[in-house]
């Protein structure tokens, strides 16, 4: 995501949430441990998680529901995915 999307995210979820507020991220990686694990380590420690494997093994959906504080905050945990390869944030 480059700075204009998370600028577009961030007016949407102020304007639309009251915060604090429960948020769900949904990621799609390829299924490899270490790109589990990098997903799994953004979170704070604790955190549940949802996983469902594509038919074919070779994806992995990760959903998550978390509390956060504000938009900033979600913004923060987009920025800290965006490095991992293949990782496609829904």
């Amino acid at each position: 995501m480059d700075q204009e999307k998370y600028n577009q995210l961030r007016e949407q979820l102020i304007e639309s949430t009251q915060w604090p507020s429960l948020y769900m991220f949904k990621f799609i990686i390829p299924n490899k441990d270490e790109k589990l694990e990098a997903v799994k380590a953004v979170f704070p420690k604790g955190t549940k998680f949802a996983f469902k494997t594509s038919k074919d093994m070779r994806f992995i959906s990760i959903t998550v529901k978390i509390k956060m504080k504000d938009a900033d905050a979600v913004i923060a945990i987009y920025e800290q995915t965006k490095h991992i390869e293949g990782l496609l944030a829904l």
